[in-house]
């Protein structure tokens, strides 16, 4: 009987051992997950349009113009005047000019001119004139150079001898060519054409055209 117990437990023994090696030998599986590599590339955030309100600023870049609604110029102009219709008998003179216009827009103004010219007859005599006119200016453009176009009307006094005839008629029409010299200044030279007429109200057959071609050159001052 004794012997049975122990041939028993040596059995038992050599069987814990047998499972005891089989344990070890037998893989160990990690049931956890697998975490994958994120291998997703980082999208790179998206660039902005630029700000349109910038793209208007510099889109809507002022444009300087020398003149404008406003702007203001005094002239003044020294020259010729040369008689048109005289037959001869009076000669090339001197011819002053005083004026101020003052813009509407950048190509339109207004305003008005005082002159005064002198010729001598064949006989010495003098003829005196003292015109003032107003009307309007068109200027257009190139670069710095500018070209005012003149139409203007008004009256005049007239003395021839020592006779005096106030007021008559006077129109004009001038044409110019101007360089801007800086902001404030601009030299050129200009033509006019002036019609000066003589009238005689108690004698009608008196009545005499006056035309006259004066030459210039001129300085404006722009404020």
């Amino acid at each position: 009987m004794k012997r049975f117990f122990s041939i028993l437990i040596i059995l038992l023994g050599f069987t814990n051992l047998f499972f005891a090696q089989e344990a070890e030998e037998s893989p160990v599986f990690d049931e956890s997950p697998a975490i994958e590599e994120d291998t997703a590339v980082e999208e790179e955030p998206a660039v902005e349009d630029e700000d349109p309100q910038l793209d208007e600023e510099i889109s809507d870049v002022y444009v300087y113009d020398a003149n404008g609604a406003g702007d203001q110029f005094l002239k003044i102009s020294l020259g010729g005047i040369f008689p048109l219709n005289f037959k001869k008998q009076l000669n090339p003179g001197g011819a002053a000019t005083l004026g101020y216009y003052r813009f509407l827009s950048k190509n339109i103004a207004v305003g008005g001119e005082f002159g005064a010219t002198y010729n001598l007859s064949i006989g010495e005599k003098v003829l005196i004139m003292i015109p003032f006119t107003f009307g309007i200016m068109y200027q257009p453009y190139i670069n710095k150079f500018e070209f005012p176009l003149y139409a203007e009307i008004g009256f005049a006094t007239q003395t021839w001898q020592s006779m005096e005839i106030f007021p008559t008629f006077a129109a004009k029409l001038s044409a110019g060519a101007y360089y801007r010299v800086s902001d404030s200044v601009s030299l050129g030279a200009s033509s006019d054409f002036l019609w000066i007429p003589q009238l005689f109200a108690r004698n009608p057959s008196k009545n005499f055209n006056g035309l006259f071609q004066t030459v210039n050159v001129g300085l404006r001052y722009h404020f």
